[in-house]
């Protein structure tokens, strides 16, 4: 039978390599998740890409709003055809307005509209047919 110096030793054995073993763990985690964790160092090369990247975004934003303006000047200005056209032509005036267009749109939008205000009045959508009084 095992004496009670022998039972105090196996149990502070058992408690001791549980102890260890769950401190041996803890240090292990701790270790590994210090060695993938990211420091402001590691994120400076991809801030410089971010920064690098938002320019060139920033600056194909605005080519793509002088290329919508073009678009949108060359429907406004285009002659309508037909009463669609008329509204896709009064339609593209208000954004290319909106979006900071220069004076002669503003004219020109003006003229579409009486224009348009005359040949729905008169149901006469033929371009052919001039409705705008000299």
């Amino acid at each position: 039978m095992l004496s009670d110096d022998s039972i105090v030793a196996i149990v502070t054995a058992v408690i001791g390599s549980g102890g260890l073993g769950g401190l041996t763990g803890w240090f292990s985690q701790h270790l590994a998740r210090r060695r993938t964790a990211i420091t402001r160092e590691d994120l400076k090369p991809i801030e410089g890409k971010l920064d690098r990247d938002f320019e060139h975004f920033h600056a194909l934003d605005e080519q793509m709003r002088d290329i919508k303006l073009i678009v949108l000047r060359q429907c406004l200005f285009a002659r309508p055809r037909d009463q669609n056209a008329f509204t896709s032509a009064l339609e593209s005036g208000e954004e290319y307005l909106r979006m900071g267009g220069n004076g002669v749109g503003h004219i020109r939008l003006d003229q579409l509209k009486r224009e348009y205000e005359i040949r729905d009045r008169l149901d006469d959508w033929n371009p052919k047919h001039e409705v705008m009084p000299e």
